[in-house]
């Protein structure tokens, strides 16, 4: 018979056996709680597993995540799951946290693993494919006052219409120079030069200028010269320049009057003070280099005839003389520097009265320790005819007065002298002049002086 007694203790301590058996396994299975497990062909009940999974980095285990801190003694109730703290996150899946994207690893950036390359090939793209160009293809040019580099010292703009350009490379378009620029207002980017002292109807200076100038000549006639046999010229008269833009002005070069006052007087000359002829026309500024301090002109002179006939002022109809002249600096130094002027004329007759001829002018200047003040220079002058006119004289007068002489065809003038710029000021400017002839004395000039006052705008 049984006893009732001792089964119910037998199953009491089984009960406790197998609760004791079920709370090892429940901490095994919720923190990993290193207590000795028993084993089931050869694998620990109870311990974590690592199983590895095929990821881009390396293996992980089931259980990581999972808060695998040891769990203290008589913190577990037989037969009750333990407690998982509030901060401790619930494990998804298998044991692990959810993989932010993709196959267990953080997206890359872009592309395969790599942060996006720059536009383009990997590479910064080259300038033109969409990036701004690099100075000197249509930005700021060197051009600018002490910076252009181009041989033309203003840039194109962009895409301009014919009206615009047209109107920059004459020199008054967006880019025509400082902004400040008063209507009329000389180029004053050149200021460094002096203008010249001697050929005063002949040597234009190649800036844009607006200025009146009065000048006074006194020419001594060579006693060599067979019809006049000495005497002297003068002239007293003056010129004036506008500058309608910075490249574009026009000119009267000669306007005054003149008394020729040879010694043998037999010829039909006499001593009055004559209206002389009429020089004027337009010039033309192609060329402002100021980085380079380097400018130069072309202009046309029209030399009408104007005169009386009693000083020889009225031969023939019209010449025409279309000049270029040039203006540069060098060799600058603590103690001043160098300027050159040089013109180069070619004087031509409409009609077979006048005479025609060419002409060289050149100035070499130092201003002196660059104080934009005092002007010693050399000046020379060299004419060569290419035609005689129908007169029955054999000789000329050049730039004072066109005989139209015969026979002189091939024959030169060649004067050489000193002269001396002195500006008070930009404004106001006074100059003197000396030239002999050291070639072609048999003409109308022995010794010339010339004298000027510039007041310039």
């Amino acid at each position: 018979m049984i006893n009732h007694g001792c089964l119910k203790k037998a199953v009491v301590c089984l009960g406790i056996i197998i609760s004791s058996n079920s709370v090892y396994g429940q901490e095994g299975v919720w923190n990993g709680a290193s207590r000795p497990a028993l084993t089931a062909g050869g694998a620990a009940i109870g311990q974590p597993i690592s199983v590895p999974i095929r990821t881009n980095s390396s293996p992980i285990t089931l259980t990581q995540g999972v808060d695998q801190t040891p769990v203290p003694q008589g913190a577990l109730t037989p037969g009750v799951p333990p407690a998982v703290p509030s901060n401790v996150p619930r494990p998804t899946g298998f044991g692990n946290p959810p993989p932010p994207s993709g196959f267990g690893n953080p997206p890359p950036p872009s592309g395969f693993g790599n942060p996006p390359p720059p536009p383009g090939f990997g590479n910064p793209p080259p300038s033109g494919f969409g990036n701004p160009p690099p100075s000197g293809f249509g930005n700021n040019s060197p051009y600018v006052p002490g910076s252009t580099g181009m041989p033309l010292d203003r840039p194109a703009t962009n895409n301009p219409n014919f009206l615009e350009s047209a109107r920059e490379y004459m020199g008054n378009g967006p880019f025509s120079g400082t902004t400040s620029r008063k209507l009329f207002e000389s180029d004053h980017a050149f200021d460094n030069f002096a203008s010249p002292t001697t050929n005063l109807f002949l040597f234009e200076d190649p800036r844009a200028l607006t200025e009146v100038k009065p000048m006074y000549i006194y020419q001594t006639i060579p006693s060599s010269n067979n019809t006049l046999k000495g005497g002297n010229v003068n002239y007293l008269g003056g010129q004036a320049r506008v500058a309608i833009t910075e490249r574009l002005s026009f000119v009267i070069n000669k306007f005054g009057w003149i008394s020729l006052n040879p010694t043998d007087q037999q010829a039909g000359f006499n001593s009055d003070l004559s209206f002389s002829e009429l020089w004027l026309g337009p010039k033309w500024t192609f060329w402002r280099d100021e980085k380079n301090n380097l400018v130069a002109a072309a202009g046309l002179t029209f030399e009408i005839p104007s005169g009386p006939q009693r000083a020889f002022q009225n031969t023939g109809n019209l010449s025409l003389t279309p000049y270029v002249s040039a203006a540069h600096s060098f060799g600058r130094s603590s103690y001043g520097s160098f300027d050159v002027l040089s013109v180069l004329n070619w004087n031509i007759s409409t009609n077979d009265a006048r005479s025609n001829y060419l002409n060289l002018s050149a100035q070499i200047d130092y201003d002196i320790l660059n104080w934009h003040r005092f002007y010693p220079m050399v000046n020379f002058n060299w004419f060569i005819y290419t035609k005689g006119g129908q007169s029955s004289f054999n000789f000329d007068g050049v730039d004072l007065v066109n005989f139209g002489g015969q026979s002189i065809g091939g024959k030169s003038v060649v004067t050489l002298g000193p002269g001396l710029r002195y500006k008070w000021s930009e404004r106001v400017q006074s100059g003197i002049g000396l030239d002999w002839a050291v070639v072609g004395n048999q003409f109308l000039q022995d010794f010339r002086m010339s004298i000027d006052t510039i007041i310039r705008y």
